[in-house]
C-alpha cells in the first residue's frame, strides 16, 4: 500500500503519516520495489530500442541518468546512473542492455551524442541518429521521473549514495512497467 501511495504522489513523509509509519521505513519500501524491475524486464528478442541520458542533480554535483526503452512494447528495459558521460559510460550502459535482449541484436535509436557511435559499434548494434519519433518514449519516461523529483525535492539530497539514487530509479522504472501492463 505504502509503495502505491507514493507512487501515486505523495511524499515519504505524507505516506508514512498516512499507514502510521515512518518516512524511513517507506524509503525503504520504495527502494525494495525495485525488485519489481527486475521481474518486469525478461531478457527477450526485440526489434527497437531508444537509449538516452538526462543530466539530474545530487546537491550541487551533476549526474547521468541513462535509460532504454523498448519500442514496441513501450517498457523501460534499463536504467543507469552515471557522474559522468563518455564512450566508457555508454560502453557499460549499452552492455546492460545487451543483457536483456535475445538473439538478433535490435536497432537502437539514440540523439547526436558523440559517445554513442563507437560504443554501439562496439557492442554490436546497429544504430540510427534521430531527433524525434522513435526517441519519443525514453523522453516520455524522463519527464515521468522529472515530474517525480520535482514534486519534492528538485534535486537528490546531496548525501544520496550514487547506488542509492540508482536504485531509486531503478524502482521507479518498475512502477512505470507495471502501471503500463495494468
Amino acid at each position: 500500500m505504502g509503495i502505491l501511495l507514493y507512487h501515486a504522489g505523495l511524499s515519504y513523509e505524507k505516506t508514512g503519516l498516512f499507514l502510521g509509519v515512518s518516512y524511513e521505513a517507506v524509503r525503504k519500501w520504495i527502494i525494495k520495489g525495485r525488485e519489481l524491475f527486475s521481474h518486469t524486464v525478461v531478457k527477450k528478442e526485440r526489434t527497437r530500442i531508444a537509449v538516452d541520458e538526462k543530466i539530474i542533480k545530487r546537491g550541487n554535483e551533476y549526474l547521468y541518468l541513462w535509460a532504454a526503452v523498448d519500442l514496441d512494447e513501450g517498457q523501460v528495459i534499463a536504467v543507469m546512473i552515471t557522474t559522468g558521460r563518455s564512450y566508457l559510460e555508454a560502453l557499460r550502459f549499452l552492455k546492460r542492455v545487451k543483457r536483456v535482449c535475445n538473439g538478433k541484436l535490435p536497432r537502437v535509436f539514440v540523439d547526436g551524442g558523440v559517445w554513442y557511435p563507437w560504443a554501439l559499434q562496439r557492442v554490436g548494434f546497429t544504430y540510427s541518429v534521430v531527433c524525434f519519433g522513435p526517441r519519443s518514449a525514453v523522453e516520455r519516461f524522463f519527464s515521468l521521473v522529472d515530474r517525480r523529483i520535482r514534486r519534492f525535492w528538485e534535486k537528490f539530497p546531496s548525501n544520496a549514495r550514487v547506488q542509492s539514487i540508482e536504485w531509486w530509479c531503478e524502482a521507479f522504472a518498475g512502477f512505470t512497467n507495471f502501471s503500463r501492463r495494468c
